[in-house]
């Protein structure tokens, strides 16, 4: 698990988050990658990753790998 108090992630954007070059912030640098790349290597291995997040209080990211 990965939990930030940050600013959350907009309902709107969520079931987008994975998505290739999606952003949801414009005020942050980024390709919009990095958690298509991470969701992609979850997959390969058989693996789940979860989103939850409140806007203003933060997100949790959860990844579950089979052993």
């Amino acid at each position: 698990m990965v939990e930030d108090n940050g600013q959350g992630i907009p309902e709107h954007h969520q079931q987008k988050i994975f998505d290739m070059f999606h952003r949801a912030n414009d005020r942050v640098q980024g390709s919009g990658l990095g958690l298509y790349i991470l969701k992609r290597a979850v997959e390969r291995l058989n693996g789940t990753i979860e989103l939850k997040s409140v806007l203003h209080e933060g997100s949790l990211f959860t990844v579950i790998l089979p052993r």
